[in-house]
Order: structure tokens, then C-alpha cells, then sequence
């Protein structure tokens, strides 16, 4: 008797006024949210694929076809449409590309998974099914990889207009992709890419074509707020041969924190403040002057004398310097950036073969180039207007990234949808070896990788079912790089057309929708909590699981691994 009165006290622990939302009703609502997120960026694969304009809160207007970036700027509030942006945001993360393939694959696990729940299936069963097919998936994809030389320029082009073909006509693609394999090969490193030594600035108002690679660093004084504080006309607007150094803090004479005026008990004190101060300030600029300067960034401010004493030793003087750019700038000269002017001197200075002052459009730029030992690169990319800079921006990183997955692992696999039908034939063929229904599961997760060919096919203006079935029989017919090529609206094999993309983009795709789909299938119940409980602690599911607080969201509660609910 006392240990029912003990449960019964504990039933009032649970707030009776919270809405709840469990079995069929659950999943049917988990899944809806998942698939129309998913549908909300189909249109935005592909060569063919069309844009999305968002407006921002602020008036902020976006123009883009990267699913990373729409769900981004999407007000999203449903707990698992926020777990589908998770997918985008972690592939995007690790893999730099591919957040529209696995957006895909994971509403059209989704979307399996309900049917097979309508069928009777168990959610579990459902799970342990997609997870089997997800590793047969990884071990067949790295069976398919073609090896690549790295080293090959032509062979990297060919792999960056994959990512940029549909943006631009082909000789601006063609153009663009030059641009960004020579950006990456020349911050390459021992086969390393290092994307911080590569910086992009946009500046609208010219043509695609006037976009180039350059060699150094370049400083958009506007948006960096960098000012050249030296006397203009003491200064030509090209240096070259330059001793550079780099101050991380400001030039200027200490004062007392919150004394805004001076009181002088004495007239004759006041020379002697004045004759204090310059001699600061010339102990400043001997101290730059004696390390061999001939350019000095701070980040801080330069006070007003000591740019013109600069000035007078021929010393170019370039206040407020971002502290990234003043890091980029230590790469690109091989200066070492002091926290004080005391500690200057000759040691920590760099060297620069050019530094000068160009315009571009509207924009003031400051270019430093550095030696030929110097890693750090600048993309100047122009464009008509602030959108389409913008745009290009956004693409060259994917670009870039894609770039550095092919440097780095050297192991590519055919596009065009070439290798999800070639992963769902295999399954299909291995989910006949699974006992039980987890093999409806598995053949379930090839029908959902079919979705990539499928909305290619379809946004392309190609009949989707019909390319599908001419894909599959060329498949069976062991032409295992037969993909679509949307451009001319047929079949090719696309390793002979340089369709490319790296291992790793496809492996975390599927790892990436697979687990994210699991978490889903396996929720059961909703509860949305009251405005006035404290959610904000986390939720031990099983022995192994911890989901944190959603923040006010409906949070789930599942089955954990071990048998025991709640």
C-alpha cells in the first residue's frame, strides 16, 4: 500500500495543463515537418535548379539556391524541422557542400518511414533497417571511388564546374573555376588546404570577368574600417620592396582612464606636458623608424602627430586594422604582430613585395603582396550588382571547399545521380540477404536515394520517371558512372563528361539524413511544455542518450536502446 500511495504522489508531478501528442499522431506530425522542409529546397538542386528569395526581418533582401543558406534565414519553430536543419548546418560543417542532397535524403527517409510504419512495421525495425543499409551504402561508395591526381589543374576544373555549372554560361563557369583552383593551389601544402589563407572580397559594379586571383592580402578599407592615416600626397599609391610591422594595440600617449581634462597649478607646466608628449610621440616613430619600417599597421587608432612624424621618416602609417586581417597579414609578410610599441624592433618586422592603394568600382582597396614563400591569397570578385557578388561569394566557397575534399583525400565518384542509383541497385540486391523486415527498410532506404535522380530529372524539365527507368537499365547493364547530364537533357557517362564529386560530400550526406532520420522515426511522443516550466535542464534517454533543452520547443520523449521508456 505505501508504494502505490508513493506513485499516486507522483502523478501530480506532471503538469496537466501540457498539451501531448503521442503515437501515430506523433510520427504523422514528425514526418510532415520533415518532408516539407525537405520540399522546400528540392527546387535547388542541380545545374537547372531554380533560386529562393528571402527577405530578412530587417529588410535585408537574399537571392540563393544553397540550402545551407535558406534554411539558415528560415523562421523555423518546429522542433523537428529544426532537427532537418541540423542535417544542412553539420554537412556544411564537415563537409562544405552537399546540404541539398542531404536535406533530400532525409525528408524521403522520412517519407518511407511512414509507409512502412502504415504497413505495420515497428519503428525500431524501421531504424536497425536504415542503419544496415546506411554502412552497406558507405562500404559500396568507397568500392566506387576513381582516384584522382591532385596535382592536375585540368582535373580540378572539372571538379569545381560541377559545383559552379547552372550559375553562369559556361565560359563564365569555365572562368570561375580557374579562378578558384588556382586560389586553392596556391595556398596548397604538402596536400593540405588551409581555407583561412584564402580571403574573398566582393565589389559590385563590372563583370564576372574582371575577377582575379591575387597574390597577398586584400583590405577593403570601408568594410574593415583600415584607414591610411599618412598625408596623401606624401605617399605614392604603390611601395614595393616594403619592410612591414604589424601593432596590436594603439599609438598614442597614455592617459589616465576617466580624466577627460588637465589642471595645471603652474603656467610653465603646461610647455612641459607639451614637451612630454612629443617626446613620446618621437620616441614612437624612432622606435618604428630604427626596425626599418616602411609601412605600419595597428589595430588601434594613431594619434594625429605621430602620422605626420611618420610621415616626415617616409613610413606609411594604416590605423584600425581588423585583428584577422593583422593575423593574415603576419602570413602574408612574415611579420610577427607585439602587443606594444616597446617591444618592436627589427626581428618581428616582415617583408612585402607591393603594397599599394587600388580602386575598385566604389571601394578602396589596400593590397599587400607578399613573398614568394607566402601562403595567403585574395579572391576580388566583381559582379553587376551587390546580389550577384554576393551569390558568387557564397558558390566559390563551396567551390573552394570542394576543392580542398579532392586535394586532400584524392578520391572522387561519379555525379548526375550516377552513384545513388548505383547504391540503390546494390541495396536492393543486398536487402535480400537481411532476415526479417528489416529488409523492407533497407530496400525502403534504396528508393530514397533514388530521390536525387528524381529531382534532378524533374528540375531539369526532364520526365523524372522515364530517366529513372533509362538510369536503372544502364546500370544493370554494368554502366555504374551512366548519370544525367541535364545540361543537354540525356544520359552520359559521367566520368567521360568530368561530372565529379568528392567521397567525403556523398559519405556524409547519407551518414548525416541516416541518423537524423533514426532520431525521428524512433519519437513517440510530444509534449509541449507550459510557458512557466523550467525545461532548461537536460533529459537522460536510456543509459546512453542526453537531449538537451529545447529552449521553450516541444520536446520528445522515445524509447531509449535498452528497453526502458518512459
Amino acid at each position: 500500500m505505501r508504494i502505490k500511495s508513493g506513485i499516486h504522489q507522483l502523478l501530480p508531478a506532471v503538469n496537466k495543463d501540457a498539451e501531448r501528442i503521442h503515437g501515430a499522431d506523433a510520427q504523422y506530425a514528425n514526418f510532415s515537418a520533415g518532408k516539407a522542409l525537405a520540399e522546400t529546397v528540392q527546387t535547388t538542386l542541380g545545374p537547372k535548379s531554380l533560386d529562393k528569395m528571402l527577405l530578412t526581418a530587417d529588410g535585408k533582401l537574399v537571392v540563393t539556391n544553397d540550402g545551407a543558406s535558406i534554411l539558415d534565414r528560415m523562421d523555423i519553430n518546429h522542433p523537428i524541422a529544426e532537427m532537418v536543419v541540423d542535417v544542412a548546418e553539420t554537412q556544411e560543417d564537415t563537409a562544405g557542400d552537399g546540404t541539398t542532397t542531404a536535406v533530400l535524403l532525409t525528408g524521403a527517409l522520412l517519407r518511407n518511414a511512414a509507409d512502412l510504419i502504415e504497413q505495420g512495421l515497428h519503428p525500431t525495425t524501421i531504424s536497425d533497417g536504415y542503419h544496415l543499409a546506411a554502412e552497406r551504402a558507405c562500404e559500396t561508395l568507397q568500392q566506387a571511388t576513381i582516384r584522382i591526381d591532385a596535382n592536375d589543374p585540368d582535373q580540378l576544373q572539372k571538379i569545381a564546374r560541377t559545383v559552379i555549372t547552372g550559375k553562369w554560361d559556361n565560359p563564365d563557369a569555365r572562368f570561375l573555376a580557374g579562378l578558384a583552383v588556382r586560389a586553392v593551389q596556391a595556398v596548397e601544402c604538402d596536400g593540405l588546404i588551409d581555407r583561412r589563407n584564402i580571403t574573398q572580397q566582393t565589389v559590385a559594379g563590372g563583370s564576372c570577368r574582371d575577377s582575379e586571383v591575387i597574390d597577398g592580402l586584400v583590405i577593403d578599407m570601408e568594410r574593415s574600417s583600415t584607414s591610411m592615416v599618412s598625408p596623401t600626397t606624401a605617399f605614392p599609391r604603390r611601395i614595393e620592396d616594403a619592410t612591414i610591422a604589424l601593432i596590436d594595440s594603439q599609438l598614442t600617449v597614455e592617459t589616465v582612464t576617466g580624466h577627460g581634462t588637465v589642471n595645471f597649478g603652474d603656467p610653465e607646466q603646461r610647455p612641459a606636458l607639451l614637451e612630454y608628449e612629443d617626446r613620446v610621440y618621437e620616441e614612437c616613430v624612432t622606435t618604428i623608424v630604427d626596425a626599418g619600417a616602411d609601412v605600419v599597421f595597428c589595430q588601434k587608432s594613431i594619434d594625429d602627430p605621430i602620422r605626420h612624424f611618420l610621415a616626415r621618416e617616409n613610413v606609411l602609417a594604416v590605423e584600425r586594422t581588423r585583428k584577422d586581417e593583422l593575423r593574415k597579414l603576419g602570413r602574408v609578410t612574415g611579420a610577427q604582430h607585439v602587443g606594444s610599441i616597446d617591444h618592436l624592433s627589427a626581428a618581428d618586422t616582415g617583408r612585402a613585395r607591393v603594397v599599394e592603394r587600388r580602386s575598385a568600382g566604389d571601394r578602396e582597396l589596400a593590397i599587400v603582396t607578399g613573398g614568394s614563400d607566402s601562403k595567403q591569397v585574395s579572391l576580388l570578385l566583381r559582379g553587376g550588382t551587390a546580389h550577384v557578388v554576393d551569390e558568387m561569394k557564397r558558390i566559390l566557397s563551396d567551390c573552394i571547399a570542394v576543392l580542398e575534399l579532392t586535394i586532400e583525400h584524392r578520391e572522387v565518384l561519379p555525379g548526375g545521380g550516377a552513384i545513388e542509383v548505383m547504391l540503390a541497385t546494390d541495396l536492393r540486391d543486398y536487402a535480400v540477404g537481411i532476415e526479417g523486415q528489416a529488409q523492407l527498410a533497407a530496400t525502403a532506404f534504396a528508393d530514397a536515394l533514388e530521390i536525387i535522380p528524381r529531382t534532378l530529372a524533374k528540375n531539369a524539365g526532364m520526365d523524372p520517371i522515364d530517366s529513372l527507368i533509362d538510369l536503372r537499365t544502364r546500370h544493370h547493364a554494368g554502366n555504374h558512372t551512366a548519370g544525367l547530364a541535364v545540361l543537354t537533357g540525356d544520359i552520359q557517362d559521367m566520368v567521360a563528361v568530368g561530372v565529379l564529386e568528392p567521397l567525403t560530400i556523398k559519405r556524409r550526406a547519407i551518414t548525416n539524413a541516416q541518423e537524423a532520420s533514426n532520431t525521428i522515426i524512433r519519437i513517440d511522443d510530444i509534449i509541449v511544455a507550459s510557458a512557466d516550466n523550467d525545461i532548461d535542464r537536460e533529459h537522460e534517454h536510456g543509459s546512453n542518450t542526453v537531449r538537451t533543452s529545447t529552449g521553450g520547443h516541444p520536446w520528445a520523449i522515445g524509447h531509449s536502446t535498452d528497453g526502458h521508456g518512459h
